[in-house]
């Protein structure tokens, strides 16, 4: 069960799973939130961001420019 904090708690130790170790979480409405760690592994772009992004490089290179329809 998660544990709840007092309103004037600003943060906790708690074990952060992208880190993989104990590090500092900040405390949001009562409860646990994100880790604060400057050396917490954030991805730069979402999964969504990167498929966008593959996408529109595939129709920049034009790949069904030349394709024979019947």
């Amino acid at each position: 069960m998660p544990e709840h904090f007092t309103k004037n708690t600003l943060g906790c130790t708690a074990w952060c799973a992208r880190c993989d170790r104990m590090t500092q979480h900040r405390i949001d409405g009562g409860r646990r939130g994100p880790c604060i760690d400057p050396a917490h592994p954030v991805r730069e772009f979402s999964q969504a961001q990167l498929a966008r992004q593959k996408k529109e490089q595939r129709e920049k290179q034009q790949p069904s420019l030349f394709e024979v329809r019947p």
